[in-house]
């Protein structure tokens, strides 16, 4: 019964922290292509390739 419950309880925390970490990442990426100059607009609708290749 305890090694069970120790079980799920280092799951849980380890499956959270993987959760944290890529919400620092995702909020980084973000940051760095603000910084970048990119506007978020960009980043959920890229431009096709036919449109990138002529302009």
């Amino acid at each position: 019964m305890k090694l069970e419950k120790l079980t799920l309880m280092t799951a849980t925390a380890l499956y959270a922290g993987y959760l944290v970490k890529q919400a620092i990442r995702s909020r980084a990426e973000r940051v760095y292509r603000l910084a970048a100059g990119e506007s978020p607009y960009e980043r959920t609708h890229p431009r096709s390739r036919s449109l990138r290749a002529a302009g």
